[in-house]
């Protein structure tokens, strides 16, 4: 089974304000899928700064950040582990530590080389996880931390602990093209 065959896509499709990225910005790879992602309460994750937030675009003067995803082919294909790229794939999610635990940060990471293997790349790595049509992503780097939406809007993706799961880690993937 093809890896893109793993994620979850909802049989909508959102018409964004941002509807393409200049093709010289997009990853080469012919694998690379970009999706807009969704917390429950329907607020895409988007770019301001050097920030990954979640938000309405129609509402909060945003565009919805399309999100490049590749498998990660050095971890295990049943535990679904993907990189998740912004910027059309220049900088990368990745999970780092910090005094009070593991926390999200942008890199400025190329996707492609993580796919390639050019550098080590379990903390740019989260492992899918299926609930019917919604996805919850785990941080290969810390298992047990699950990519978190905030409890308010225009505020940072984070990452929570699994035994404080709650609505806000679970996301709708829609692809975009």
């Amino acid at each position: 089974m093809p890896w893109r065959d793993y994620l979850v896509v909802p049989a909508s499709r959102i018409c964004s304000k941002d509807q393409s990225l200049l093709i010289a910005e997009m990853c080469s790879l012919p694998m690379a899928r970009y999706y807009i992602i969704k917390d429950s309460e329907q607020q895409a994750l988007y770019m301001r700064g050097d920030q990954l937030l979640v938000g309405n675009p129609n509402t909060d003067n945003c565009y919805a950040e399309k999100i490049c995803i590749l498998p990660n082919r050095g971890l295990d294909r049943m535990k679904f582990p993907v990189f998740l790229g912004t910027q059309g794939g220049r900088r990368c999610l990745a999970c780092v530590e910090k005094e009070e635990g593991p926390s999200l940060q942008l890199e400025d990471v190329n996707i492609e080389d993580l796919y390639k293997g050019g550098e080590e790349a379990t903390r740019f790595t989260f492992f899918q996880r299926s609930l019917g049509s919604a996805l919850k992503l785990e941080a290969a780097a810390w298992p047990g931390w699950f990519l978190c939406g905030p409890s308010k809007p225009q505020q940072p993706v984070g990452l929570t602990k699994e035994s404080e799961l709650s609505a806000h880690t679970e996301f709708y993937f829609e692809q975009s093209w």
